[in-house]
């Protein structure tokens, strides 16, 4: 059983290097002279790319160069492990157990307790190599010396620059944070970012830049804060991913969304971004290696190539095997898609042509399969046999001797024994959907290595779910609105538990019935509301409905219809519009109201007597004006009308809040004379009723 231990990786000293050129050189020069064996085990691999084969479970160094397998090392892992490289070890990195090599002697030392079961994304970079949990916010350093930090929440993917400077935006507190090399913890956290802002961190050269998703600009990451915002001059949307790094001045962004590729310019004064359309599919990557940018297509199978000004290179089908295949860009700054059990690769050349490689010992290793036959069009390899005589002289017995026998073929070498099973691979194709305080996941069957998948262990912050093996979907409930959750699925069979595959939701409910109001206003109907309960989403607009009337679409709190039919109740609707964290759109309850357009009507009446200074008594009064159905609030002018004098007087009142009105201020003097009141509104003249002066 391979012992394992906490994350301490001071189980070897390392051969400094001189001693190393000199053993080597001494090995040599005994080699040449005949002294001694030579030492194939002991050398520096150079920088390339590690691959972990988790059949024969044995890492392999490739030469993107010459795609070619030029060292290998057995050590223990995982299926779905990756390899790290530092600069004297390397280090195979699973879910259950991190594993160290040496690159010299190619010899593994025991197995260390990785910090967290997540799926990492690791670094190569001076000081380290890095591994970064990113839900768990939790950092391994793995190079000397080894430690384990927090970020105090969870982090956005890892980006290190040449002096092997470590930045990671920490999602929970819109901060960029940084770990030095050399440091054993963060070392600050100096740039905030825009507040309710999200996006990624890339390297332009060696300069950091960060990708705000959230308006579409991209920010040069300076001293204690951020530059100025340079537009991408493509539509903001918070599923575009940036790859890490340029491609000749240029970041990659995949909007996956929409199937497309864009290559943006960050510079001051930025040209026109590069548009690529994509074939529909769900995309990895993107991932930049020199002047190549690589995606690739999990829906059709197959890695993508395009050169710097966006022109396809390459298409060729992803590596065969059981798992999840994975896309990185290695130490050399070439592009490789490892994959899922490690048994092939696909080295991308700086021209951005594909090469696939068998993950396999090279001749004359000893993990190297002997085929049971020769090779398709080669003939059979038989021992030598000896000839009649000796010394090339005719041998004069050679009549009598009995005829030499064909050699018994060699035996058949033993079929290798079965793979044994491993733990499955990564669930493909996992998805979140947020809901009302709940998400929905979805994911795909995982390989199961040669081992039926019995359950699915779903696990976000805060809780777990475990469903049986043949489930696709979980339904996750009880969650905050407006909290981003990650949800990590991972398959368990038998043999064990496999990596895990995530997504991520942001729950957020509909938004709650606005309170409204509904008021007739001459001949109209004006409508106000508050703002809702959001539920966590942000507002988009209100929309707006009436009894047969039109559809409107606003963003204020409040709007208005004219033209109403006298008499007529008409319902009134308002919803608001939210958009959620993650871009899904959702309309809320209904507010209504119910409004009857009244019909305006004034009736006069004679009232009390008065005297003033052109009423008379006894024949002058009061006229009594009662005005109901008018608009509520509005001042109307009053107009009292004869028939010999077409205005005798004009006073103004104003309705109360239910559009009616009392008025005794108008007064007349002339008995016989018939009399009426007229009052003018947006709609027309309303006239009262007419009657005949009969004082005193």
């Amino acid at each position: 059983m391979t012992k394992t231990t906490r994350l301490n990786y001071s189980w070897r000293t390392r051969m400094p290097a001189a001693v190393i050129v000199v053993v080597v050189t001494a090995g040599v020069t005994a080699a040449v002279t005949g002294a001694a064996d030579s030492l194939p085990g002991l050398r520096v691999v150079p920088g390339g790319h590690w691959i972990y084969n988790s059949v024969l479970h044995v890492a392999f160094h490739v030469d993107g160069g010459t795609a070619g397998i030029d060292a290998q090392a057995t050590v223990p892992g995982d299926q779905g492990s990756q390899v790290l490289q530092g600069d004297t070890s390397g280090y195979v990195v699973g879910s259950t157990r991190i594993t160290e090599f040496g690159k010299s002697d190619l010899a593994a030392g025991p197995s260390a307790v990785p910090p967290s079961a997540e799926l990492p994304v690791g670094v190569e970079t001076a000081g380290g190599p890095y591994v970064v949990y990113r839900n768990a916010g939790r950092i391994a350093r793995l190079g000397d010396p080894a430690a384990t930090m927090s970020a105090g929440g969870p982090v956005g993917d890892p980006v290190a620059t040449a002096d092997g400077t470590l930045w990671l935006p920490r999602t929970s507190s819109g901060l960029l944070c940084r770990v030095d090399r050399g440091a054993v913890g963060v070392s600050s956290c100096p740039v905030p970012l825009p507040a309710g802002h999200r996006g990624a961190l890339t390297l332009v050269g060696d300069t950091l830049h960060f990708v705000d998703t959230t308006d579409g600009a991209v920010r040069q990451v300076e001293t204690g804060g951020l530059g100025g915002a340079v537009p991408m001059g493509v539509a903001a949307t918070a599923d575009l991913r940036p790859a890490s790094n340029d491609v000749a001045g240029r970041v990659p962004v995949l909007d996956p969304s929409g199937n497309r590729l864009y290559l943006v310019d960050p510079a001051p004064n930025p040209r026109k971004p590069i548009t690529v359309e994509l074939p529909a599919g769900q995309y990895d990557g993107p991932v930049a290696g020199g002047s190549v940018v690589a995606l690739v297509n999990r829906s059709s199978g197959t890695l993508l190539t395009f050169d710097a000004v966006g022109r396809p290179t390459d298409v060729k089908p992803v590596p065969p095997g059981e798992g999840t295949s994975r896309l990185v860009r290695g130490e050399d700054a070439r592009v490789y898609v490892d994959g899922g059990q490690g048994t092939h690769v696909l080295v991308v050349g700086k021209d951005g042509k594909v090469t696939d490689v068998p993950v396999v010992p090279p001749a004359g290793k000893p993990d190297q399969p002997v085929p049971d036959h020769p090779a398709p069009g080669q003939p059979p390899v038989l021992p030598p046999v000896e000839q009649p005589g000796t010394g090339g002289k005719p041998d004069v017995d050679a009549g009598n001797k009995p005829k030499p026998q064909n050699p018994p073929p060699p035996p058949r070498k033993p079929s290798p024994p079965a793979v044994p099973a491993s733990p499955p691979g990564a669930p493909p194709g996992v998805s979140a959907t947020g809901g009302d305080s709940s998400a929905t996941v979805s994911w795909g069957a995982a390989a199961d290595n040669r081992a039926p998948v019995t359950s699915y262990r779903v696990s976000w912050a805060g809780g777990s779910r475990t469903v049986g093996g043949a489930s696709r979907q979980v339904a996750v409930t009880g969650l905050a609105n407006g909290t981003r959750y990650t949800f990590t699925v991972v398959a368990v069979n038998k043999a064990g538990t496999g990596p895990g595959a995530s997504a991520s939701a942001t729950p957020a409910a509909a938004a709650s019935a606005p309170r409204l109001t509904a008021t007739y206003r001459n001949g109209g109907a004006a409508l106000s509301w508050t703002q809702p309960d959001l539920g966590g989403g942000q507002l988009v607009h209100y929309v707006v409905t009436g009894t047969g009337l039109a559809q409107q679409t606003v963003s204020g709190t409040t709007a208005t219809y004219s033209g109403l039919t006298t008499g007529k109740t008409y319902t009134f609707t308002v919803r608001a519009v939210t958009r959620t964290p993650d871009g899904q759109t959702r309309t809320g309850a209904a507010a209504s109201k119910s409004l009857t357009v009244p019909s305006p009507k004034i009736t006069i009446s004679e009232g009390a007597p008065t005297t003033s200074g052109s009423c008379d008594a006894p024949d002058c009064g009061f006229v009594n004006v009662t005005m109901t159905g008018f608009a509520p609030g509005t001042r109307y002018g009053i107009k009292l009308s004869s028939n010999s004098t077409g205005n005798v007087q004009t006073e103004y009142a104003t309705t109360n809040s239910s559009g009616s009105l009392t008025y005794n201020q108008l007064d007349y003097d002339e008995p016989g004379q018939t009399i009426w009141v007229s009052v003018v509104t947006p709609d027309g003249t309303i006239q009262s009723n007419r009657i005949t002066w009969k004082r005193p």
